[in-house]
């Protein structure tokens, strides 16, 4: 059992570790942090909810994946991030976007692995390491993207509405085509998801640490 916990909760702590080593010029302060890894683990609660809800009145396997699950899940993350981090004096660069983002997500995914891999009996195992290489990276992909946007809301005063939409849109769009793809078990393609999310989600990073506020000028 502790070996399938363990298993189950490290990836998402060291794809959190990596994006808080990579905020280079003015780290969030700890506190903050786990505050928001913790509100991940809340926002379970609704998300839950409102999936259940939308399992009995969405038929449509991907409208489904698209309405019922990834907008669910991205959408409540947006909402609990836009009450709670974005109008915190700390969220001062644009790269801030996006440790809350990934912050919260993953709480929520470490949550959700747990759920996966202590569910499965025998087969946890074999899970913990299907969603290592999987799941974890399109959740991380979706928190990056998310917060890449919100970033550029909170930086870019003039495009704030376009950044909003773009914060919600382009995640759910990312979290339901890897959905879909697993429900109708075309796993190349879900594979193709993370390849290319794992791709911008690191040119995202690049981007948002060369316009910080805070980096040393030449």
């Amino acid at each position: 059992m502790l070996d399938l916990v363990i298993s189950a909760i490290t990836p998402p702590l060291l794809v959190l570790f990596f994006i808080y080593r990579n905020d280079l010029y003015e780290k969030e302060p700890h506190n903050l942090i786990l505050k928001t890894f913790l509100l991940g683990f809340l926002v379970v609660v609704p998300m839950i909810i409102l999936e259940l809800i939308t399992q009995k009145t969405i038929t449509d396997i991907f409208l489904f994946s698209m309405f019922g699950v990834a907008l669910v899940e991205e959408g409540v993350k947006f909402v609990a991030l836009l009450k709670f981090n974005y109008p915190q004096k700390d969220f001062n660069e644009p790269y801030d976007g996006i440790v809350y983002s990934l912050t919260i997500t993953m709480g929520f995914a470490l949550v959700e692995n747990l759920m996966y891999v202590l569910g499965s009996g025998e087969v946890g195992s074999s899970v913990s390491i299907a969603r290592m290489l999987t799941a974890i990276p399109m959740h991380a992909t979706c928190g990056i993207v998310m917060g890449y946007f919100l970033g550029l809301a909170k930086m870019k005063k003039t495009q704030k509405t376009k950044n909003f939409i773009l914060a919600i849109v382009a995640p759910t769009i990312i979290h339901g085509l890897y959905n879909y793809f697993i429900f109708i078990e075309l796993f190349g393609l879900s594979l193709v998801i993370v390849f290319f999310g794992i791709r911008y989600s690191l040119k995202a990073i690049r981007i948002h640490q060369e316009l910080s506020p805070f980096k040393p000028k030449n």
